[in-house]
């Protein structure tokens, strides 16, 4: 049962994940995180499905208001993560940067369409409608999924991103080629185009194994192999000769991706486009999840020693 918006703290941030399309969740066959009860995640931190008038309110508060024409507005949200505005802000909306970490931190157990476009202050007020102010942030408000078949989370996701959220804390640091590749797996989810995506994820990949300034190729094909073998994804040597081939014409502007059929049929773009990125982000989830694994990308000597040093 949806909560009283009453009943939420006075003063919070909330982010919707709207319905990005569909199928919608079959709660019988899929079911949905928060579907019922709310999901902690921290003591401040939660997952939960709002109050139908109280979500509509953050969708309008969040939505560019029109001239002359009415701003209709339905429920559209599946559920919502939620953190209390803490007592002692250091700066404006500094609170806000855990929840989106969490966010982020998500889209490695199961990639959603949770953006910024339904991101909202439930003001602190003593009236039991309180003011909502639609917070207007830098970059991209959108994520963009290959296939939204999918686009939500489970009780089950939520138990495993339970266990991602110590790295929401700025103590805990990431090994910074984790956190490369972490950073360019999400600016990855948030680009429309394959072309600018393509470079992000293999430059994410490059982030995790590329440690000689010479035969980068090379480092690339036989190191990404190795962790395609160890996650059980199907990528072969020639698919990722081909992603690098790709990948340089892309970054060094020989042509936009559809003009790169010569390198790779125009056919096969998305399919190996989607193993790269899967393997980025199971790799990034493993490194957070086991951390002797994520010690592997530590320095150079102990990438060398698990994915091969160059002979």
């Amino acid at each position: 049962m949806a909560r009283d918006p009453q009943s939420l703290p006075n003063g919070c941030y909330v982010i919707l994940h709207i319905r990005a399309g569909p199928p919608y969740p079959d709660l019988t066959i899929s079911p949905q995180i928060a579907a019922d009860t709310r999901f902690e995640l921290a003591d401040d931190i939660w997952i939960e499905k709002l109050d139908m008038e109280f979500a509509i309110r953050i969708q309008r508060a969040c939505e560019p208001a029109h001239y002359k024409i009415d701003n209709d507005v339905y429920d559209r949200h599946l559920y919502a993560f939620v953190r209390t505005i803490p007592e002692n802000e250091a700066t404006r909306n500094q609170g806000l940067e855990d929840l989106l970490t969490v966010v982020a931190l998500s889209r490695f157990i199961r990639p959603t369409s949770t953006g910024e476009r339904y991101c909202a202050k439930i003001l602190p007020h003593w009236l039991p409608d309180p003011p909502i102010e639609g917070l207007r942030l830098a970059g991209c408000p959108d994520v963009f999924l290959g296939d939204n078949s999918r686009d939500w989370l489970s009780p089950d996701d939520g138990s495993e991103l339970l266990k991602l959220m110590p790295w929401v804390s700025v103590r805990k640091t990431m090994h910074k080629r984790v956190h490369h590749a972490y950073w360019n797996h999400e600016q990855a989810m948030r680009t429309y185009f394959l072309d600018m995506r393509w470079n992000l994820v293999v430059s994410g990949l490059e982030a995790l194994i590329t440690v000689e300034k010479r035969n980068v190729r090379r480092q690339f094909v036989n190191r990404v192999r190795k962790l395609a073998i160890e996650f059980g994804v199907d990528l072969s040597e020639a698919e990722l000769h081909s992603a690098y081939t790709v990948r340089s014409g892309l970054a060094h502007a020989q042509g936009f991706l559809y003009s790169l059929d010569t390198a790779l049929p125009a056919s096969e773009h998305r399919p190996l486009y989607d193993k790269l990125e899967t393997l980025l982000r199971m790799t990034v989830r493993r490194s957070f999840l086991d951390e002797t694994f994520g010690q592997h990308f530590a320095d150079k000597e102990a990438v060398t020693t698990k994915w091969g040093a160059l002979s």
